[in-house]
């Protein structure tokens, strides 16, 4: 637990004021963009594709020409970029700061090139990918590879949504975002997606509400969080340049039912807490809602 302790304090140490931060993105985003590379393309990272790809294609969603919307697109728009190589459809790519990547991102899809026959592209369409993925390997900025891929980004430091028109999107999407927003703002921020998504459109999240100090220390329970009351949590352990909410899946469930999207499909993983404490904030939750480290989640607003 010392070193749980020593890394929530090193981040602490970087959310100081502006200046801390800014420093933590540069270096976080070259020490980042330089270890992706040297460790090469995760299967993890294959099994994301092909999972945006399966939930698309089995909810007849994004069709041809549809317009999407990833929030959180983070170091290397990997999901936007996959759908992209499965189907023509315009995709805005939005993020509350720039922290992109580009050789990292050209040497994740130069590896995916070879693994392509692992994704559920349909088989007339494997020329076009392969002309995007050559396409993507030869640009020289984002610029040049948003212009071949039809892309818009969107850096809104705030986080708001109101940008966007009402019933703007056939897709909102993410993937291991939403736990960093804002606790005190998501009803807010729930009802807005929503209100961007059209009738019969899909909102198709993976949610991590697992305890993201606990990813850097071995045997630290991925739940560890829910022993520290909000008093002690903020006091010793929040961050600004790591924040995650600690907000758990019934709440999730609840702010999207209550935004009047409808649950098409949900897959949940858990750990063990067991032997956890539980601080008195956690402790009404049933046991298998604390126990959850990740899930996805399919809501469709009513046509």
């Amino acid at each position: 637990m010392l070193k749980y302790w020593l890394i929530a304090a090193v981040l602490r140490a970087f959310s100081a004021n502006a200046w801390t931060r800014r420093l933590y993105r540069r270096l976080g985003n070259a020490l980042g963009a330089r270890t992706r590379i040297r460790r090469g393309l995760p299967d993890s990272y294959v099994r994301r594709a092909r999972w945006i790809l399966d939930v698309l294609t089995q909810h007849d969603t994004a069709r041809q020409g549809a317009e999407l919307l990833e929030l959180g697109t983070g170091w290397l728009q990997w999901e936007s970029t996959v759908i992209r190589l499965w189907r023509d459809v315009r995709i805005t790519l939005y993020d509350v700061w720039d922290n992109r990547q580009l050789p990292a991102a050209q040497h994740y899809f130069a590896q995916l090139a070879e693994r392509l026959s692992e994704l559920p592209l349909p088989p007339e369409r494997e020329p076009r990918a392969r002309e995007l993925l050559a396409g993507i390997a030869a640009a020289r900025s984002f610029d040049e590879l948003y212009r071949l891929l039809g892309f818009r980004y969107v850096v809104e430091p705030s986080g708001a949504l109101a940008q966007f028109p009402d019933a703007s999107f056939d897709v909102v999407f993410s993937c291991n975002v939403l736990e960093h927003v804002d606790a005190a703002i998501l009803p807010a921020y729930v009802r807005d997606m929503a209100r961007l998504l059209k009738p019969g459109g899909y909102a198709v999240h993976t949610i991590d509400p697992g305890d993201h100090l606990a990813y850097y220390c071995r045997g630290v329970s991925k739940k560890n969080y829910i022993r520290y009351s909000e008093p002690t949590w903020r006091r010793w352990y929040a961050n600004d340049v790591q924040y995650f909410n600690r907000v758990q899946r019934s709440t999730w469930l609840r702010l999207f039912q209550e935004a009047g999207l409808e649950l098409a499909h949900e897959e949940v993983t858990r750990t063990d807490i067991s032997r956890l404490p539980v601080a008195p904030a956690f402790a009404p939750l049933d046991p298998a809602d604390l126990a959850c480290t990740g899930f996805k989640v399919i809501y469709r607003k009513p046509a």
